[in-house]
């Protein structure tokens, strides 16, 4: 069972206890870190990065990436109330100064726009970015995470979460969270 799906199912109460662990190990101390999505309106998801609209990826930003840094990795999640999905993984992006990824970043397993990154296979089972569509009306909860690796991941592309987050796993040396909702109908 995945960690993320074994702390879904915990109590309220017990998530207090938990609320500070990350994939990767301890959380990391806290440092500069940042995610932010530009194109995002006061933590709104716009339409044109939904399946409502043009379904593509959303430009984000990361900085303040601590020294000693060697790859970032994004997971994009659906924070369901059963449990979170994956709605995109992307890793071995350069950490040099400001990353600035564009919008509309294409599915696939090599990201040749992003010095040859890699993205994984989502929970509707394609390789890249699925976009925010949920099938009940109202807001829903969307979640970015960025970590901050101590070296690159030696997965290939198109590999799934689970295959991820044991790569992940005790390569973390920071990370941070960016969360929107988008509301449907």
């Amino acid at each position: 069972m995945r960690r993320r799906e074994l702390l879904a199912g915990l109590p309220a109460v017990g998530l207090s206890a938990v609320a500070g662990c990350t994939v990767g190990g301890e959380p990391p101390e806290p440092d500069d870190l940042t995610l932010s999505a530009p194109a995002f309106d006061e933590g709104r998801i716009p339409k044109r990065f939904t399946c409502d609209g043009e379904d593509v990826s959303p430009p984000l930003v990361v900085e303040g990436v601590p020294d000693g840094s060697e790859s970032l990795a994004i997971v994009g999640e659906w924070l369901r109330s059963y449990g979170s999905a994956t709605i995109w993984l992307l890793w071995n992006l350069p950490v040099e100064g400001r990353l600035e990824l564009p919008a509309d970043i294409p599915n696939g397993p090599r990201v040749e726009v992003v010095d040859g990154a890699r993205q994984g296979t989502n929970d509707e089972g394609f390789v890249g970015y699925r976009s925010p569509c949920h099938e009940t009306p109202g807001q829903n909860e969307y979640r970015f995470n960025v970590y901050a690796l101590d070296e690159p991941l030696s997965i290939e592309g198109g590999a799934d979460r689970d295959v991820f987050d044991e790569a992940l796993e005790g390569a973390v040396r920071s990370s941070t969270t960016l969360t929107a909702v988008y509301e449907r109908f």
